[in-house]
């Protein structure tokens, strides 16, 4: 898999491979029988680029084809109304047209957490009509800065939606979902900044349990030892030694967005913005190495 570099683009738009809009259909499957007849598997389509023929893989008939163009489109439409000022995109299309990776940038928003360490807000999406992943959306924000620079930026993810391609799957509701964390992130660079400013006292009988609770010996010991910071850290900082280690330490995709799901919920129950308040529903931290 080739590695996609957040800030090669931050500025512009880049559409590389394939153009992502064009026709996909299901089709059904036939096999050829000894006498030279065709017979129908009914529990099996093809995924089939309309434009030029080729099949792209054989599926489920339960599987729920949704075109690459159809998400992009829809985020588009979402957005327009809002005042976001230059949207960057990258467009990343592979694998004969079967593979969709896109990024939306929204530098109009970006804000300052610290000194020298601005997020803003971003959006990535993945789509295959293969197999060999499931429809994932992410929407969170980059990272300019992070605790690790020889290895890429991160991003700071407020929430998803991953879904097999089957049955009914909302493209309009993770829009809305943007729409809603675009408005709110005024509130969620707060966090962070009320993060930075609180000192970081660690127990482990006193923080969130949750977060321990299950976990493989080895990420409980790799954890408490980052929350063992100088006597002069913050929230912030071990906020990010936590998903630092996440991201760059973990051998698993599952692994990493569980440990980041229960770091960013621990801390926003134990640090929230207001105690009559939600904090915002941050739910991960993803680093991408450069190579």
């Amino acid at each position: 898999m080739r590695t996609v570099d957040l800030s090669a683009h931050i500025d512009e738009t880049i559409e590389d491979g394939h153009p992502a809009d064009f026709p996909v259909a299901l089709r059904k499957v036939y096999v050829q029988q000894d006498d030279g007849s065709f017979q129908n598997i009914s529990d099996r389509r093809s995924v089939v680029r309309m434009d030029t023929g080729q099949p792209l893989s054989i599926v489920s008939s339960r599987y729920a084809l949704v075109s690459h163009q159809e998400i992009l489109n829809t985020i588009r439409i979402a957005i327009a109304p809002l005042d976001l000022g230059p949207v960057p995109q990258g467009i990343y299309v592979d694998r004969g047209g079967a593979r969709l990776r896109a990024l939306f940038k929204f530098p109009g928003l970006e804000q300052p957490v610290v000194r020298n360490d601005s997020i803003c807000p971003c959006l990535k999406i993945q789509n295959t009509y293969d197999g060999t992943s499931r429809i994932s959306i992410h929407i969170g924000a980059f990272r300019f800065v992070c605790t690790n620079l020889a290895v890429g930026g991160g991003g700071v993810f407020a929430g998803g939606f991953m879904s097999v391609h089957s049955g009914e799957i909302p493209i309009d509701k993770i829009a809305e979902e943007l729409v809603s964390y675009l408005k709110a992130f005024d509130s969620i660079v707060r966090l962070y900044r009320l993060w930075q400013d609180t000192p970081w006292n660690f127990r482990i009988d006193a923080f969130d349990r949750s977060l321990f609770h299950g976990l493989a010996a080895r990420h409980v010991d790799q954890l408490t030892n980052r929350f063992l910071l100088p006597a002069n850290g913050s929230v912030f900082d071990a906020y990010n030694t936590a998903t630092d280690y996440a991201t760059h330490q973990t051998r698993s995709y599952r692994t990493a967005f569980d440990l980041l799901h229960r770091i960013n919920h621990g801390f926003q129950k134990a640090f929230p913005i207001h105690k009559a308040l939600p904090a915002p529903q941050i739910v991960g931290v993803e680093i991408e190495a450069q190579t």
